[in-house]
């Protein structure tokens, strides 16, 4: 399935992209005819939406930073009995 669609050809298509960006795992983009993408729409799954928040959830409160560190601890080991999970 083409991954770009005029409004249009959207509405025509919108049950084959909604289940194109479910099984495939690729945004569909909705530009308008003149091909403006910064009036563009972009359609995910909902399990790809609820990925991105969770990703930027985890970013804002600093949790990512603290896995990156330990992911960069010359170490090599942590033990996870030794991690204060209330701290995260």
């Amino acid at each position: 399935m083409q991954e770009n669609f005029t409004p249009t050809n959207a509405r025509k298509h919108l049950y084959e992209i909604i289940k194109s960006v479910n099984t495939q795992k690729k945004p569909v983009m909705i530009t308008p005819a003149n091909g403006d993408e910064n009036q563009a729409a972009v359609i995910i799954s909902k399990s790809d939406y609820d990925a991105m928040q969770e990703t930027l959830y985890l970013e804002n409160t600093g949790t990512m930073a603290k896995v990156r560190e330990r992911q960069s601890d010359d170490s090599g080991f942590t033990d996870v009995d030794d991690i204060d999970w209330d701290k995260l």
